[in-house]
């Protein structure tokens, strides 16, 4: 069983703020943060699917359990106000030293009463940390227009683009 990490920080707003990854005990606050999340601003004739709890718990879940997902989180008076979820993609090892992992990161949020107090940023701060730790080689993001100066003060940057496949909209499961 993997052991939350705790750090223990105050913002410039004298918000105490605990920063910890997730257990099995945040899977309901966090799948209401991903619905408040996609809602937020939902795109135009947007529905909620009918199995999204059980979707969730699926992938979310099993994840947290099995390590192959990290969700960190920022929390103040035992409430998550933010999170930022990670993927570590193992790398196919070369015969010269190189870093392990790629992360892949996903479904940062934070609570809109909580903006601009320097939450996100400090949780953002802890998962590069925890990323260099983990001899992760680069984290991959991909920011709305609204997020980009989010990410680069964060210290992401625009390298080499990737070539990307993307299945059609005609394609989509419904």
């Amino acid at each position: 069983m993997r052991l939350p990490t705790r750090v223990d920080a105050v913002s410039s707003t004298d918000l105490e703020v605990v920063f910890r990854t997730a257990t099995a005990s945040d899977l309901q606050t966090l799948a209401a943060m991903r619905l408040a999340f996609t809602f937020e601003d939902p795109a135009p004739q947007a529905t909620s699917r009918g199995d999204f709890e059980a979707a969730f718990e699926e992938i979310v879940g099993t994840g947290i359990a099995s390590g192959r997902w990290t969700v960190w989180l920022a929390e103040t008076a035992n409430e998550i106000i933010s999170h930022v979820y990670v993927r570590l993609i193992e790398k196919i090892p070369r015969p010269t030293r190189e870093h392990r992992w790629i992360g892949y990161v996903t479904n940062v949020y934070t609570r809109p009463d909580h903006r601009g107090l320097g939450v996100g940023a400090a949780l953002l701060e802890r998962v590069t940390s925890w990323a260099a730790e983990k001899e992760v080689e680069l984290l991959v993001v991909w920011p709305s227009d609204e997020s980009v100066g989010f990410y680069e003060r964060a210290g992401f940057a625009s390298g080499r683009d990737p070539l990307v496949w993307e299945s059609s909209a005609d394609e989509a499961p419904v």
